[in-house]
């Protein structure tokens, strides 16, 4: 009997929206099924769909197709809502190298990631994460909303009850690179100084005059579980690739060490981006 026929429902299974994009996507649709007071059975109806199938999706054991997203939109009276999430399920929104990385990073209780030149994608405010995607030739706007959605999917890491320790190690150039325009580049900094008020989040600024070049290499992301690196990420200017191999992180780990200890302490790295920040007023 459906809830319209006052039947007593049994209580709604908890969902973990961060534990992966297509959890995500069934706890925001489980959200607006409800606001349209519709019951499973009911929403399966109206999109020609079983009820099975919706709480498969609602559970997040299967991955919705771009149609069923289509018509559940439509069915539920949306704009684009549920559609976003498109991205970061189908994987259209990253390269195929790429792809089996978010999933390790999800599965970390420790990351550390070391860019040379901007600020690390787990850390990037959606307007900079557009500017730098913006800025990779012959893209076009559809694939910047797409890579942008993506990349804040995997900021999904950061809402759950305890969330991973994350340590930003970035080169002190960030502060003064333009990024779009200058408005964005401070409200970035802005965010790091926000977000560092947490104690899993920390950032630490390698200085201009450090001696380490190790930085210049090229963006770095480890991630660690219970203490040990289980994989890291490497990425090029034309592709990046996951390194799992226990020599290889063995080599990787050393460098970063050389990159964490030319780099200043945590509460000195944040007197540099409050002073850049408050330069900015």
């Amino acid at each position: 009997m459906d809830l319209a026929q006052g039947a007593v429902m049994p209580p709604l299974k908890e969902l973990d929206p961060t534990a992966s994009p297509t959890a995500r996507f069934g706890a925001e649709l489980r959200k607006f099924r409800l606001a349209a007071n519709l019951t499973q059975s009911q929403l399966a109806d109206r999109i020609g769909y079983s009820k099975s199938r919706i709480g498969n999706v609602e559970r997040g054991d299967e991955n919705p197709t771009r149609e069923l997203i289509e018509l559940c939109e439509k069915a539920l009276g949306l704009e684009g809502e549920l559609l976003a999430h498109w991205p970061a399920i189908s994987g259209k929104g990253m390269p195929d190298w790429y792809r089996q990385w978010p999933p390790i990073e999800r599965k970390a209780d420790q990351i550390i990631s070391v860019a040379p030149l901007i600020v690390p994608g787990l850390a990037q405010t959606e307007e900079y994460a557009r500017a730098i995607f913006s800025g990779e030739p012959d893209a076009t706007p559809q694939q910047v909303e797409e890579a942008v959605q993506a990349r804040l999917e995997r900021q999904a890491i950061f809402v759950r009850s305890e969330p991973p320790k994350y340590l930003a190690v970035v080169d002190e150039g960030i502060l003064y690179r333009p990024i779009g325009d200058g408005s964005v580049t401070r409200r970035q900094l802005e965010h790091l100084i926000v977000m560092a008020e947490n104690n899993w989040f920390s950032v630490q600024l390698v200085p201009y005059e450090a001696s380490c070049t190790a930085v210049l290499v090229g963006p770095v992301v480890l991630a660690q579980e219970n203490g040990v690196p289980i994989a890291a990420y490497v990425e090029s200017a034309l592709h990046g690739r996951v390194i799992d191999r226990p020599e290889e992180i063995k080599r990787l780990v050393g460098r970063l060490e050389c990159v964490r200890k030319a780099a200043l302490p945590e509460y000195l790295s944040m007197q540099r981006i409050k002073g850049r920040v408050a330069a900015w007023s």
